[in-house]
């Protein structure tokens, strides 16, 4: 367990991170005091459900994580795992299996970052390599302008067993990702110095290369959509146009409707999130209401 623990606090964790306990048979997460080997060795045997926030305090992270909610994705996830290295030349990201249904990319930041930083590089890589991917389908974490209290930046510990199937997630070999589409998780819990083994010959993401990646992203973006950009054709974006969030919806929301309301009619957000808030939202405005 020590190995993993160490991969994982290398790539991962902040150096304070905030740490959650699931509330039993609930989808729930409660935080807890500082984290403890003791803790972590109990959630990676199986014995409780942790989660830890990718975003710390003071606003910033240094992971961040896609989760792909299909197994018949597999194709995509190997595509974009083999795109950010051989056309962004980005150290390779972990990949997972969920337990349950899809899969997951790590990728971990030499140096914690902005969260509204971070949230651009997301958006900018989705729209890039994975915009025929229904909203629903995908997710990205840290997420988008929500409150914290809706789980903003929270992802569960890997390995972990899930409580719905009893099936492990576990990081994997990405070379054998497809024998995982119709069953995404282990039948049994992996061994912990293999898990340890996966990640130890990964590496972090340097701020000039993520500064990098993400303005190649943006050039695109702008190239494609010029008449869409507040700025001329071809015209690089600057880093302020980094630092500013992706969406300009705020943060202070009390329930889902309200805060896809602020995405549906937000101009910064991108048409395909509009429309599939749009879409989420129908159930609320039925004929006669």
């Amino acid at each position: 367990m020590n190995k993993l623990l160490t991969e994982l606090q290398r790539l991962y964790f902040l150096q304070d991170p905030q740490w959650h306990i699931q509330q039993a048979g609930g989808a729930t997460f409660h935080p807890e005091d500082a984290l403890t080997p003791e803790i972590v060795a109990e959630s990676l045997a199986g014995e409780r459900s942790l989660a830890f926030n990718l975003v710390g305090a003071d606003g910033l992270s240094r992971a961040m994580v896609i989760k792909f909610n299909r197994p018949g994705d597999w194709e995509r996830v190997a595509n974009l795992y083999q795109a950010v290295q051989e056309e962004l030349d980005l150290p390779a990201p972990a990949v997972s299996v969920s337990g349950r249904q899809g899969y997951r990319l790590w990728f971990s930041l030499a140096e914690p970052l902005p969260v509204a930083q971070v949230r651009c590089f997301l958006e900018a890589l989705s729209a890039h390599y994975l915009a025929d991917i229904p909203v629903v389908d995908i997710e990205f974490l840290p997420g988008t302008e929500m409150p914290a209290s809706m789980g903003q930046g929270l992802v569960q510990l890997v390995p972990a067993p899930n409580a719905l199937t009893g099936k492990w997630s576990a990081f994997i070999d990405p070379s054998l990702g497809s024998m995982f589409i119709d069953e995404p998780g282990l039948e049994m819990a992996p061994a912990l110095d293999k898990q340890a083994g996966i990640l130890a010959g990964l590496e972090s993401i340097k701020p000039v290369d993520f500064q990098r990646a993400l303005e190649h992203l943006q050039r695109h973006d702008s190239e494609q959509s010029a008449s869409t950009q507040d700025k001329a054709p071809g015209q690089a974006p600057t880093a302020s146009d980094c630092e500013r969030p992706c969406l300009n919806v705020g943060k202070h929301y009390s329930d889902p409707k309200s805060f896809l309301l602020a995405v549906m009619n937000d101009a910064s957000a991108s048409p395909r999130h509009r429309i599939e808030a749009a879409k989420a939202l129908l159930p609320y405005f039925v004929e006669g209401a």
